[in-house]
């Protein structure tokens, strides 16, 4: 088939559409700016705005008060619209990195790697087993079955034979209308669809928005995603908090009216004072209430989540590991059970056959006639095959592998001379694939698939002397000799029967083993070894036979102990659930492993409390990766397995997989450093605003200030938490166990020490000698508790970003924490000297300053002594 010419291609594009699917519209600056008031926190601020303007213009209160909250509400909106813009922008590069597939077509006669938005109407694809389908159309060669479950829920795949001209006419264009019979008829096959088994050819008919699954998507499209696991713990914990500031307020509105009562000598003379006095002393009761509310609730934590995860997505895509769900990275540093696949992740990658031999260990280039059975084989019975640049392309490593063993000239003399009469491709069950051929009118089959399947079935094998009966044993101590290298070996065959329905024919001739090798990455026992010391557990899953196995997890550093247990699926599929769950912990190799085995491996894991995290590159991978806490999908794998995981690795490195479990741990100590931060600031705050009006009568910190402190301040401070870097210690600690609290008992601790030094420290400020620095004037006094607060957090900001006493470890790895509390200190200098009425303020000496440093200050030395105490306690 010779498919569309070049000249054809843009014209049927212009005809017919792009397959390109239309994306999601973007929000505007505007929409974010809006949708700022949506909050229930901004709409308070709204309404304490209006209190300071009614009581403004009853001439009891200042324009100031309600100035400042408006600016301060435009400061929450210009800062939400730039998260918002900036949260979408790097959700949408990572939807285009993960949207990008690619396909082999048939143009101009010759095969061409296109990516599939550049698919038109009238295209010739090649598709194959574990492949996506990215268009609607017929299949015109070839047999495959399809999983149509994305359509119709059917999981049983549906068998697709090619279109014939007795069929009704192929229709070209036009938005595809389908129903159930549609997608189980011979020959139709669909966008988003996958091939579970086969290969063929299929001729495009719709693309784009006129496919059936580019309808489905574009209707879909505006729905939101649910709420992650993090973000439903941290929406309890900002709940609980909030709740803790609504009591707080309860508690304030009846004290206040309980002592202005009082103050006024009873309840009577309080209600004689006339409807003005009594409205403002309500409105101003009512705004301390709201300000406790306000000063309760983290509003930084919605923007720590979304720039943590957009940073650590970023990063992630420069080790190589692009994070499909997002919600992902956190579960990553988790894991306690890794199961990983051998080629291509713990090894090169880089398949190259070594030896290729006959059943009599002869190497099988010194007879041309086996020789050339052989390249038959290799070029008719595989899903690789040579592109237009003579580039192997298609199929899995090992068929691309044998394929190198022939050139492309030879491939083009072979494919164009002989007819394929049936295919049985490969398929992790069988272990085995076959294709019959008609060559001048003689049939041959040929075989290729694992060694132990295709020379118990064998009945005779080749020599440099002829055809001899087949002699088992000999033949699998050449394999052992090979297995035990850490090589994988290939046995090929043929026989001049038809392809049977099931199984081997009873005339099937060892051609050939070839021995293959890929080297252990030299990277991969580093990454190992640190995985182990971060309490994962790794076990190489793989199709291998148990000598290769076995030789490859030891170069690799998994097998080091007599206690590890390297077994074949076999006998672990032979192990009730009990004894497989006994022996679990200790299993680091399972060889010949089949997808219910790996599936078995996720199951008894999770059964046991274990964040199990999976990784595959075939189709046969997907279940096992599906139902993994974690599904890692190499980047050189099938379409199937890609859409199946949870990140994809996309260098196939085992290292990359390491990294991200650092980067997932990292997400973690980066948010409970924040959360570390902002806690003990809202429960400070909602305590000083009880206390203060009913010990003092006056108010701990301005309504606007509580304001600038809770918003602006900490969100500026979620910056610098968001780019605290990996570290290396991350990867010393135990995994997380699931269904464990947010909050530990240690965080819980370190919170209630900051919460309790930031009151007793303000409690020295009512020590007579440090009010006399201050005047004795409560307009000055009130400017150094504002001061004081936002330095005192900004200082313990140090304490929180590192566990050990030296504050300033891998502080030039996260510039921007230091430039953000230089900032701080300026603007909180710049607020307090300059802000006047609008922020509540008088302008301090340098004496007032000093003493105000100082008492920050006081927050590390506190802080240095708990940690003191804690490494005390662990020895």
């Amino acid at each position: 088939m010779y498919g569309l010419k070049s000249s054809e291609v843009e014209k049927q594009r212009e005809k017919y559409g792009s397959n390109k699917l239309p994306e999601k519209k973007l929000k505007t600056w505007f929409q974010f700016f809006m949708e700022t008031f949506k909050d229930h926190i901004n709409q308070i601020l709204l309404a304490m705005m209006i209190v300071f303007t009614v009581i403004a213009v009853f001439g009891q209160g200042s324009y100031s008060e309600p100035i400042g909250v408006a600016v301060v509400l435009l400061a929450i909106a210009l800062l939400g619209m730039n998260t918002g813009l900036k949260s979408q922008k790097s959700t949408k590069e990572l939807k285009d990195r993960t949207s990008v597939h690619y396909c082999n077509v048939i143009r101009n006669g010759k095969i061409e790697h296109i990516n599939t938005n550049d698919l038109v109407v009238g295209d010739l694809v090649i598709i194959q087993s574990g492949e996506a389908i990215h268009a609607d159309g017929y299949l015109v060669e070839g047999n495959v079955k399809v999983d149509n479950s994305v359509l119709n829920g059917e999981s049983e795949p549906c068998k697709k034979t090619a279109w014939d001209k007795e069929d009704s006419p192929i229709a070209f264009g036009g938005q595809r209308k389908a129903d159930s019979s549609d997608y189980t008829n011979s020959y139709a096959l669909f966008s988003g669809t996958t091939v579970t088994d086969g290969e063929g050819k299929m001729l495009v008919t719709n693309v784009g928005v006129d496919t059936v699954n580019g309808q489905t998507i574009s209707t879909i499209d505006e729905i939101e995603e649910t709420k992650t696991s993090l973000e439903i713990q941290l929406d309890d914990l900002a709940g609980q908090i909030s709740n803790f500031g609504y009591i707080g307020a309860s508690i304030i509105v009846v004290a206040l009216i309980i002592t202005n009562i009082i103050q006024y000598g009873g309840v009577a003379e309080y209600f004689g004072m006339g409807w003005i006095g009594i409205l403002k002393n309500i409105l101003t009761i009512a705004v301390t209430a709201l300000t406790i509310i306000v000063a309760a609730v983290p509003e930084g934590l919605p923007l720590i989540i979304n720039l943590i995860t957009a940073q650590n997505a970023k990063v992630m895509i420069k080790h190589n590991v692009l994070a499909k769900h997002t919600n992902k990275i956190p579960e990553a540093g988790n894991i306690q059970l890794l199961c990983t696949d051998k080629t291509g992740t713990l090894t090169v990658g880089k398949l190259v056959p070594v030896e290729n031999v006959m059943g009599d260990g002869k190497s099988i280039i010194e007879d041309e006639n086996t020789y050339n059975l052989f390249k038959y084989n290799v070029i008719l019975n595989s899903s690789a095959m040579f592109d237009e640049n003579n580039k192997i392309v298609g199929g899995n490593a090992t068929e691309r592998a044998l394929l190198s063993l022939v050139n492309a000239d030879e491939y083009k003399k072979i494919t164009g001379s002989t007819t394929i009469v049936n295919k049985n491709s490969f398929n992790s069950a069988n272990k085995f694939s076959a294709v019959e051929t008609e060559y001048n009118g003689e049939t041959f089959t040929y075989y290729k698939g694992a060694p132990e399947r295709l020379i118990d079935a064998a009945t005779k094998y080749v020599t440099l002397n002829g055809l001899e009966p087949i002699d088992k044993d000999k033949l699998k101590m050449i394999v052992r000799s090979y297995t035990v290298k850490a090589m994988r070996v290939i046995a090929t065959g043929y026989s001049s029967s038809k392809l049977p329905e099931d199984g081997f024919p009873n005339d099937l001739i060892i051609t050939s083993l070839v021995a293959i090798r890929d080297d252990v990455r030299p990277e991969v026992p580093e990454a190992v070894a640190k995985m182990h010391g971060a309490g994962v557990q790794v076990m190489m899953v793989t199709g291998d036979v148990i000598d290769t196995a076995k030789a490859i997890a030891k170069d690799a550093g998994l097998l080091t102990s007599k206690s590890d247990i390297a077994m074949s699926a076999i006998d672990f599929d032979a192990l009730s659930d009990k004894e497989a769950k006994e022996k679990l912990p200790y299993i680091k190799v399972i060889a010949r492993a089949t997808p219910n085995t790996k599936l078995r491996i996720v199951r008894l894991a999770q059964e046991l409390g274990l964040c199990v995290g999976m990784t595959g590159d075939g189709t046969n991978d997907a279940p096992a990766l599906k139902a993994a806490d974690v599904g890692f999908s190499m980047g050189s794998g099938t379409d199937v397995c890609k859409e199946a995981g949870d990140i994809i690795i996309t260098d196939d490195n085992f290292v990359s997989i390491t990294d991200a479990v650092l980067l997932g741990r990292t997400f973690m100590h980066n948010v409970m450093k924040f959360l570390k931060f902002q806690l003990p600031i809202n429960i400070g705050l909602v305590l000083l605003s009880i206390l203060y009006p009913i010990i003092m009568s006056v108010e701990a910190v301005a309504a606007v200030q509580i304001l600038v402190i809770n918003i602006v301040m900490d969100s500026l401070n979620s910056l610098s938490f968001g780019g605290e870097p990996a570290k290396d210690e991350y990867m010393k600690e135990k995994p997380i166990p699931k269904g464990s609290k947010l909050l530990s008992k240690e965080t819980i601790g370190q919170i209630a020490v900051s919460v309790v030094a930031f009151i007793g420290i303000f409690g020295i400020t009512l020590l007579p000698p440090v009010q006399k620095i201050f005047g004795n004037n409560e307009s000055v006094y009130a400017t150094a508790r504002f001061a004081l607060l936002v330095m005192m957090a900004t200082f313990n900001g140090f304490n929180i970003r590192t566990d050990g006493f030296n504050l300033f470890k891998g502080i030039r790895k996260n510039k921007l924490f230091v430039e953000i509390a230089v900032a701080i200190f300026a603007l909180t200098f710049v607020l307090a000297q300059f802000g006047g009425d609008i922020m509540g303020c008088t302008a301090m000496t340098l004496m007032q300053w000093g003493v105000t440093v100082v008492l920050a200050f006081m927050i590390i030395p506190i802080d240095l002594v708990r940690k003191a105490v804690i490494k005390i306690k662990r020895k």
